[in-house]
């Protein structure tokens, strides 16, 4: 259900929080945020509390980030 973004997004998350990473160390930079994996990891983020600046080609999409959980969106150029 979750597919091959879903399972990949959860994947790096989880790297995360193995390597001690917490919300409370900073913010967290994802890239392609426009995605499927990028989506979706801002979502499972935004979720466990972290504070994410997402990264996009695509900045028109601001405010869908912002509803997936994004607090900044940033130009990848």
């Amino acid at each position: 259900a979750i597919g091959t973004a879903g399972y990949t997004a959860m994947l790096c998350v989880l790297a995360l929080e193995k390597h001690g990473i917490k919300p409370a160390d900073g913010e967290i930079l994802v890239t392609g945020a426009n995605g499927g994996v990028g989506s979706v990891a801002i979502a499972l983020l935004a979720k466990l509390g972290y504070k994410i600046v997402a990264s996009t080609g695509r900045t028109s999409e601001t405010e869908h980030l912002k509803a997936l959980g994004a607090s900044d969106i940033i130009d990848r150029a």
